[in-house]
């Protein structure tokens, strides 16, 4: 009963904090120490829900170090001119007449390679974002089907840790996952498709604006070579290197490019790491091309690292034995895709970021999917639902970052279009998942 009473008012707060404007981290650090004061009810001392508490956060550190890359990332590539030449010619290859398209297809093509939803945004969302903003497109359309086509290759890509990291908690094949995951989007990708189709007859980019591609040119010197550090990242997607390596070899061409083709100087450009990098005020369009850095992702970092104190502490303390009960009454009368639906909207509402989520939603179903079968089945059900959903939460770091990122507000989460569909037709099973 108290555990049920601190996870109600703990969702409470959070809705709190998005109505009022107030900085999650205040209302996850609350909900992390009522988690606390329950497992010291229970009889555990304060030494030992500390260390359940820390075993939890340092799994949060590859992610850390990810978001560490981005945030340089974000801000080389504009220093660059890399965001620059990427809108620049953009503007001439995009069909007007569908725009939307593109804003979807795009990050699916580079999500599928990079593995990463977040890299993604940080990588070919901006430039689209920037076109979008310039070509009278409304942000929140633009935001929805950026982010909606980079989850996609976050949740299917062989690169993807969220794909991996299912695979794990399933014990399942994650090749055959992908397979299964491919499939099963089918019908979700084609209406998503036509739903940005028609939306792109509705609202055509409006690319008459002559002057646009003369103020970036004003901004940067557009050579190829500022490309590069795209095209980098691009290979390590092909080349399957790591991403945060990808990311960092990127960063470091940027940051030559920077120095050497933009005349960059050097204090500038470790400025523009930190605080993020600022255009020239006497440009119209700099503000479309100011920002990253270190600091724009602190309050993201801070998020994940004390978020995932709470799988430490629902592991270690065995929090969760109640829950666990009560899911399978559910699963035995509703049936197991609608008892993962409500279990993974919960849980994705209530642990701040799609890595606790996936745990949490994992650990209260597994014990319900034995054999092989079952748990191949329970990884496409978290895939197409846990994954997904999270990026919907307006308070979860899977969405609230990628619209940070992409200066944009929850007011784009109705056209996301994949991300609703996939959750709600995944629930056919068609086709029927497939074993090793």
């Amino acid at each position: 009963m108290l555990l049920a009473a601190v996870f109600v008012l703990f969702f409470l707060a959070l809705c709190g904090s998005v109505v009022y404007g107030v900085f999650i981290l205040y209302p996850l650090l609350w909900g992390l120490l009522s988690v606390g004061f329950v497992a010291w009810s229970r009889g555990y001392a304060i030494g030992t829900i500390l260390r359940m508490g820390y075993t939890g956060a340092k799994q949060s550190l590859i992610v850390v170090e990810v978001f560490f890359h981005i945030g340089a990332l974000t801000a080389a590539w504009r220093a660059a001119g890399t965001i620059g030449f990427l809108v620049h010619h953009g503007l001439q290859m995009l069909s007007p007449g569908a725009f939307l398209v593109g804003c979807f297809l795009l990050p699916l093509a580079f999500s599928v390679l990079l593995g990463t939803a977040i890299g993604t945004v940080g990588v070919i969302g901006i430039a689209l974002m920037v076109i979008a903003k310039a070509g009278g497109i409304d942000p929140a359309l633009a935001a929805g089907a950026i982010v909606a086509g980079a989850y996609f290759g976050d949740r299917c890509s062989p690169m993807s840790s969220s794909a991996h990291l299912v695979a794990s908690i399933t014990r399942t094949d994650v090749y055959v996952n992908l397979k299964n995951m491919a499939k099963s989007s089918a019908l979700p990708l084609l209406l998503a498709l036509a739903g940005y189709a028609w939306l792109s007859l509705l609202h055509p980019l409006d690319a008459t604006e002559e002057q646009f591609s003369a103020r970036i040119a004003e901004l940067f010197r557009l050579h190829p070579i500022t490309a590069l550090p795209a095209l980098l990242v691009l290979a390590g997607g092909l080349l399957r290197i790591r991403i945060k390596n990808a990311m960092l070899y990127s960063t470091l061409t940027a940051i030559v490019i920077a120095l050497s083709v933009q005349d960059m100087p050097a204090i500038d450009m470790l400025r523009a790491l930190v605080v993020g990098y600022e255009a020239p005020a006497d440009n119209p369009i700099g503000y479309l091309f100011t920002g990253g850095g270190w600091i724009s992702i602190i309050n993201s970092i801070l998020i994940v690292f004390f978020s995932s104190a709470f799988a430490g502490i629902f592991e270690g303390a065995k929090l969760l034995v109640e829950v666990e009960r009560g899911v399978t009454f559910l699963f035995h009368t509703v049936g197991g895709y609608v008892t993962n639906l409500i279990v993974s909207t919960t849980v994705s509402a209530a642990a701040c970021n799609q890595t606790l989520a996936i745990l949490l939603s994992a650990q209260i179903q597994n014990r319900l999917y034995t054999g092989e079968q079952a748990r191949t089945i329970l990884a496409l059900r978290l895939e197409n639902t846990v994954i997904l959903i999270s990026a919907l939460i307006p308070w979860n770091i899977a969405l609230s970052l990628p619209l940070s990122i992409l200066d944009a507000g929850p007011d784009s989460i109705p056209y996301m279009l994949f991300l609703w569909l996939m959750p709600l037709i995944g629930g056919l099973n068609f086709p029927k998942p497939q074993t090793a």
